[in-house]
């Protein structure tokens, strides 16, 4: 039997973290919130996630920085981007560095939806 898959949701705007959180309960998904990038790098457990939903901008350390750091620890987890930044060098170096996807806000969660069962589907490949 394998382990239900955990998710982190890290982003500094709240609503979003509970919007985010409630659509994954409601699709029977476990999932872990974090306000910042530094609070989800300090998790004792990060090698337990299966995915990471995160935001580009935010204080302290970025969601593109949160990336390049899981790598360098050599953690594989795949990466969805969900941002209001329409900055295509951001999405390019996302995509760049592995991202699984990058997505705009307003979030359509279908689409998310369909690119997290992706981003687990690999992971558990």
């Amino acid at each position: 039997m394998s382990k239900p898959s955990l998710i982190a949701i890290v982003d500094d705007d709240e609503a979003m973290r509970d919007a985010l959180f409630d659509l994954l309960q409601v699709e029977g998904l476990s999932a872990r919130t974090f306000g910042d990038a530094g609070s989800f790098l300090a998790s004792v457990a990060i090698d337990a996630f299966d995915c990471v939903i995160t935001d580009v901008r935010m204080p302290g350390i970025d969601g593109l920085e949160l990336q390049r750091r899981l790598r360098a620890l050599g953690l594989p987890i795949p990466v969805i981007f969900v941002t209001s930044a329409e900055d295509e060098a951001s999405r390019a170096q996302a995509m760049a560095d592995g991202a699984t996807a990058y997505l705009p806000k307003p979030l359509a969660s279908a689409e998310l939806l369909h690119e997290l069962s992706i981003a687990l589907h690999r992971q558990s490949g």
